[in-house]
């Protein structure tokens, strides 16, 4: 994966208005380790002072992806999705030991990478489609897109994509399960 499919689902999550704070609340769980931020500097710096362990378990973010770029990730993630932490990874609470954020435990975690792949394979398609605009200049698909807040995305009746209603459930129609019009017993 190249670094500019990357910036260009970051580029799709700012789009979706879903960036907040690269800092992480006041005792929000902090991701795994990561390499120092770009530019040098001390390594980060955990509870007490101490080195934070490296990130592990990266799979779709490049492997040198630092510690800030990740939570702003997660951050985008979870504003877009209106989930927390937890809702992916094994987290009990702030400074918790058996905290594990690099674990695949959780079916969410997995389906969470498949979007982000799915994200970084659309936008490029969309900017193709539209060769007169700048990258800038045309929408970009990202997880609020689709899931406006929820965890799992609501389709309104009637909408592009919405499944079609019960047979006979139509305005005016037989009630659902009735046996078809013309038809004697």
């Amino acid at each position: 994966m190249t670094r500019f499919s990357w910036g260009i689902a970051a580029g799709a999550l700012i789009l979706a208005g879903s960036i907040v704070s690269a800092q992480a609340p006041q005792g929000a769980p902090q991701q795994g380790g990561g390499a120092p931020p770009q530019g040098g500097g001390a390594p980060p710096q955990g509870a007490g002072g101490a080195p934070q362990p490296p990130m592990t378990n990266l799979q779709v973010f490049p492997k040198d992806t630092g510690r800030p770029q990740v939570l702003q990730a997660m951050q985008a993630f979870s504003a877009a999705l209106g989930v927390t932490c937890v809702h992916c990874h094994v987290f009990n609470g702030p400074g918790d030991p058996m905290n594990d954020f690099a674990s695949d435990t959780k079916p969410t975690k997995n389906v969470a990478r498949a979007m982000m792949r799915m994200v970084r394979e659309i936008n490029p398609s969309i900017q193709k489609a539209v060769p007169a605009k700048a990258t800038d200049q045309v929408a970009a698909v990202g997880c609020a897109t689709c899931h406006r807040g929820k965890a799992i995305p609501v389709v309104e009746p009637g909408s592009p994509g919405a499944p079609p209603p019960p047979r006979g459930a139509g305005p005016g129609g037989p009630p659902a399960g009735a046996p078809p019009a013309g038809r004697g017993n």
